[in-house]
């Protein structure tokens, strides 16, 4: 094999450990492992997604600092909601070390439990996320409702 076929293969080798690497480290990490929660409806799985000391502001919903709240607010809607569906549409993310950025749109498809139509809600979100004990958790997590529609 030519020296320049070889080149061009380790090339293509390392650029696909790079990329996965790179997609399974960071906030990035997190925000994949915390929809598949979130889809499962799986409240503990969703919980490991956040250090024990996390600030969660969901959109709409009251601060909730450390597990045990966060635990709460997510036990709250869950019980009351079935994600139909959710995405993370992430404009932009910034891994430095052992810390995380990202940022960007949420839309999410939920049904009510007790009956009646999906609601789908949008929105922007701007995570941290930071490696502890070798694992990528959120240390924040800030969701809000996006601008209203220009005027026409």
């Amino acid at each position: 094999m030519g020296r320049f076929v070889r080149a061009v293969l380790g090339g293509l080798l390392l650029a696909s450990v790079i990329s996965v690497a790179a997609a399974e480290s960071g906030a990035s990490f997190v925000d994949a492992a915390w929809i598949k929660a979130m889809k499962a409806g799986d409240v503990s799985a969703v919980v490991e997604c956040y250090a024990s000391d996390a600030v969660f502001w969901g959109n709409g919903a009251p601060l909730a600092k450390g597990t045990k709240e966060i635990r709460s607010s997510y036990e709250e809607y869950l019980s009351a909601y079935t994600v139909k569906d959710a995405s993370l549409i992430e404009m932009g993310n910034e891994t430095v070390g052992d810390k995380s950025f990202a940022w960007g749109r949420f839309v999410i498809t939920i049904a009510p439990k007790a009956g009646g139509a999906s609601i789908t809600t949008s929105g922007r979100y701007t995570v941290m996320a930071k490696r502890i004990a070798g694992k990528w958790v959120y240390t924040l997590d800030h969701a809000s409702a996006g601008p209203p529609p220009a005027a026409q």
